[in-house]
């Protein structure tokens, strides 16, 4: 039975790539920090090994007896008091763990990247895989939103390239915005079902996304592991579709109204206006702001990806939006993650 390192494997998607693995009959090993949240592992058969991808030694541990590395863990979030926290995860994180995985011989690393990290769209047309090297009239350069975290995955992803051309066999899987079980910080995309949830969200601006189940980001990480060619890229896309469309989804499912849809021009320049307000209040509070001046900026673009090449090549599928909706919604009832009273009123309608 080969053995998989997945690092991150209690997050969201590291949790449910683990439980892609065990379900192809592979052996996950957990690579986790010290003293972190392990409910999304619990009654798993693995075994977990400790360190942290900023410290070369303790991969360098965690990979002994190990076939192929999943490298899943990152700090994905919009904002974080310390922004160095993202390049030394996402960027000097992911190189350690490429460097350690071609010294030690590891015989292939699955990396997960993100869709931010290729680009975005300025009108309704869909992003694929060659868009880093030949944009369409249509891109939007991701670094030009300014977001720590986009940039830091842009670095990363090229330090992961440059890694190839000495030798690292790596095959690069962009996930979209994954939603469904095991998103237990939340994650923004998460984020925004729990707020439609708890009635949150006072208005919106009607962006366009790509949601995609979780699960089937995980089973595409395991097809890139079997049938991803070195060196390349796959996105891992879902369902394109505008934020009240999604939202349409949440009320059928719920029976709960959808929020204030304003339009797209005045939403970005009041969220701009919001999330300056509420970044420097995050600065002394220390929690993450509703919205940033980035995300606010992105709200004039669409997200919208083509995973034609995923499921040509690997047989990547995508499975009904109702799904991960439904996980998600259920997962953060399970979790007391609802209000009491709104939770009373849809639990029986899941």
């Amino acid at each position: 039975m080969k053995k998989c390192l997945v690092t991150g494997a209690n997050g969201f998607v590291g949790a449910n790539v683990v439980r892609a693995l065990i379900e192809k009959g592979y052996e996950p090993i957990a690579f986790v920090r010290p003293n972190t949240n392990l409910e999304n592992l619990k009654g798993l058969e693995i075994e977990i090994r400790e360190g942290d991808i900023r410290d070369v030694d303790s991969i360098s541990k965690a990979v002994r007896g190990v076939n192929y590395v999943f490298h899943v863990g990152a700090a994905y979030l919009f904002w974080a008091k310390n922004t160095d926290l993202f390049y030394e995860t996402n960027v000097k994180g992911t190189l350690n763990v490429i460097e350690v995985a071609l010294k030690s011989g590891i015989e292939r690393v699955i990396y997960t990247s993100t869709t931010g990290a290729i680009g975005l769209s300025r009108d309704l047309n869909m992003i694929d895989e060659t868009a880093l090297e030949n944009p369409p009239k249509w891109y939007f350069d991701p670094w030009s939103l300014g977001d720590h975290y986009s940039r830091s995955k842009i670095l990363a992803q090229k330090e992961v390239i440059r890694k190839v051309k000495e030798g690292a066999d790596v095959v690069i899987v962009c996930p979209s915005a994954p939603i469904g079980w095991g998103d237990y910080k939340p994650t923004p995309t998460g984020l925004l079902i729990l707020k439609f949830l708890n009635r949150e969200i006072p208005f919106y601006s009607d962006v366009g996304f790509s949601f995609v189940n979780v699960k089937d980001v995980a089973r595409g990480h395991v097809l890139a592991l079997e049938k991803g060619k070195k060196g390349e890229i796959y996105i891992l896309a879902g369902h394109n579709m505008f934020l009240s469309e999604f939202f349409d989804v949440l009320s059928r499912i719920t029976g709960l109204r959808k929020p204030l849809k304003l339009p797209r021009g005045f939403s970005s320049f009041l969220g701009q206006i919001v999330g300056f307000i509420l970044e420097l209040w995050a600065k002394f509070s220390g929690n993450p702001p509703l919205i940033t001046r980035a995300q606010a900026r992105a709200s004039l673009l669409n997200l919208f990806y083509s995973s034609e090449k995923a499921k040509r090549e690997l047989g990547y599928t995508i499975s009904p939006i109702e799904e991960p909706v439904k996980d998600a919604i259920k997962y953060f009832l399970e979790k007391g993650m609802v209000k009491r009273k709104i939770k009373e009123k849809i639990e029986g309608k899941i």
